[in-house]
């Protein structure tokens, strides 16, 4: 599906990033699991305050866009690669906030289908307080979308970041 492209980028999604809140987006999606069946379960029950740092952030910077390449599951080129790996590379990752938004989109655009299917987003644009990252899962038998975390050196084939630009 395509969500939006522009003339100067036209293989890549972007995504407009206005002042809203990670907890904002999560209510979003839950209402949208309502119509299309689905439960959005997080680690936390106050992303905003879980969430401590973010390498891009709307509510301090003002609204912002960004694109990601349109692949269903995060970029492969960065599967096997822990957060610190990733960012000793000067790799820019999706936060949790653009990662949210990004697969609420998707849903929208596709009328209930999701991204990260057989994969984890990492991303690693965002930690919580003792360092940790959040990480973006769906889960097609149990129909859940999944914030979770993992330690900043965790790594796997099926653990990957999206490159944001």
């Amino acid at each position: 599906a395509e969500l939006m492209a522009t003339k100067n980028q036209p293989n890549r999604w972007i995504e407009p990033v206005l002042q809203v809140t990670i907890n904002q987006v999560v209510a979003g999606l839950r209402k949208l699991g309502e119509k299309y069946d689905f439960k959005v379960i997080t680690y936390s029950n106050d992303l905003d305050v879980a969430v401590l740092h973010n390498d891009r952030d709307p509510m301090k910077q003002g609204p912002y866009a960004i694109s990601f390449a349109p692949n269903v599951e995060a970029d492969e080129e960065f599967k096997n690669l822990s957060a610190e790996q990733l960012k000793e590379r000067g790799h820019q990752s999706d936060t949790l906030l653009e990662c949210l938004l990004l697969g609420m989109a998707y849903i929208i655009a596709t009328e209930g289908e999701h991204l990260d299917d057989k994969n984890v987003t990492l991303c690693a644009g965002s930690r919580r307080s003792d360092g940790s990252v959040p990480s973006v899962h769906w889960n097609r038998d149990a129909r859940k979308v999944r914030v979770d975390w993992y330690f900043s050196r965790n790594r796997s084939d099926s653990l990957r970041s999206r490159l944001a630009v």
